[in-house]
């Protein structure tokens, strides 16, 4: 590091921790990551491992900003911090901070998550509105379709510059959930990835009066069965399956035909292929170059940089 830093940028989730430092004008001095997430920190013991990870960072004299996001903010992290509702206005966010005690050099603040609702039921986001933010800012977006895919995947409606609805789909969880136990799991070979049984998941999940999910995914099982399917293929197909059948809901709700898309490249490259399916058009953005310039902005607006 040959550039004084001048706030340290971290996106705290469940299972994994990313930070960045950044100079003055928002550029990346320093990255770094480990997998203690929420799930991997004692109770009470969040200071204690924020400072362990960021020490060479707070080594210096000055008393730095940091700004989190992410599920640092939920019930079981640092502190819980009250969502925004829906419409949500994200070019406020920095008037809604909610600053964490620290007895470190370090002035400590988290961004509040945005949370909506379908029929009576809530839906919430932690994290992925700053990176709605980052894409409105840049492309000085008024109406758009966001995808953030992840473990819990997000589409979000922007009317009128503002972050009107969202709606969450646990694909991720439970590809994860299925290919690890249960009698899908036990048919399952490792093998590399098939991209010509993800397709036939994505289209059998877009037919017409395919029925209901749990009905779907009984046919993962006898695909195996009947062999019309390789062992190593079904993880594939069950990936295809899972994503065809949140992008046809999120289509059915938003009516959009043009996505941008936020997320690591190794998953947006299977999101690029099932949108090439629907006939969509597809913009992807790696996300991990857009977090730090949404905490900048954020930190900035809110006079932490001072």
């Amino acid at each position: 590091m040959t550039e004084p830093i001048a706030m340290i940028a971290v996106d705290w989730g469940t299972t994994n921790r990313r930070a960045w430092a950044l100079g003055v004008t928002g550029n990346v001095v320093d990255e770094r990551g480990d997998g203690e997430g929420l799930l991997s920190v004692k109770p009470g013991g969040f200071a204690k491992s924020f400072a362990d990870f960021a020490a060479p960072w707070l080594a210096g004299e000055r008393t730095l900003s940091v700004l989190m996001c992410g599920m640092v903010g939920s019930k079981m992290g640092w502190v819980e911090v009250p969502y925004i509702a829906a419409p949500a206005d994200l070019a406020n966010l920095g008037r809604k901070l909610h600053p964490v005690p620290f007895a470190g050099k370090a002035r400590i603040a988290i961004v509040p998550g945005v949370s909506c609702e379908h029929k009576g039921v809530p839906d919430v986001m932690r994290g992925e509105e700053c990176q709605v933010l980052a894409v409105l800012a840049e492309r000085k977006l008024k109406e758009a379709c966001l995808l953030l895919p992840g473990t819990h995947s997000k589409w979000v409606q922007v009317r009128r510059g503002q972050l009107a609805s969202f709606r969450t789909y646990m694909t991720g969880e439970l590809y994860n959930a299925l290919t690890s136990s249960g009698t899908l799991a036990q048919l399952m070979e490792k093998g590399e990835a098939d991209g010509d049984a993800f397709l036939k998941g994505v289209e059998r999940a877009r037919e017409e009066g395919a029925g209901a999910l749990s009905h779907l995914l009984f046919g993962v099982r006898t695909q195996g069965l009947f062999a019309r399917l390789p062992r190593t293929s079904l993880a594939s197909y069950l990936s295809g399956l899972l994503i065809g059948t949140e992008m046809k809901d999120a289509l059915a709700w938003t009516g959009a035909r043009q996505i941008i898309a936020v997320g690591s490249p190794g998953l947006l490259e299977n999101y690029r292929r099932a949108a090439q399916s629907f006939g969509l058009v597809f913009e992807a953005h790696d996300n991990s170059a857009l977090l730090p310039p949404a905490l900048y902005m954020i930190a900035r607006d809110a006079g932490l940089m001072a």
